[in-house]
């Protein structure tokens, strides 16, 4: 594999990982994903989280808890009970599936 085509796979990879995030603001998505190129061989896909701090709760289950919410009233708050799940939960687990079997797919590789 030339040094291009894996530049090719890295930024299709970048781009599955980025069409695969939550989308609410963009944040995320646009500017919190990102690759670092380390060599002709080698790259990393990653979460900047100075930018996106909330990324690993876009992931994980919710607990059903009380929790505190706004009440459309400036500095009024009330106590709700959470019922609801996370509608993104394990999105960057499947995103990293996805990832792995996109580039094995490229590569000639399988998925072990």
């Amino acid at each position: 594999m030339t040094a291009q085509e894996f530049r090719e796979i890295g930024e299709e990879a970048l781009e599955l990982l980025r069409s695969l995030a939550p989308f609410k603001t963009g944040n995320l998505r646009y500017n919190a994903i990102k690759i670092e190129w380390i060599n002709s061989t080698k790259c990393k896909l990653w979460v900047d989280q100075a930018i996106a701090p909330y990324m690993p709760y876009t992931n994980e289950e919710w607990e059903h808890k009380l929790i505190l919410m706004g009440n459309f009233v400036k500095g009024e708050t009330v106590e709700r009970m959470r019922t609801w799940n996370n509608p993104n939960e394990g999105w960057f687990d499947r995103a990293a599936r996805a990832i792995a079997e996109f580039i094995a797919e490229k590569t000639g590789g399988s998925i072990k």
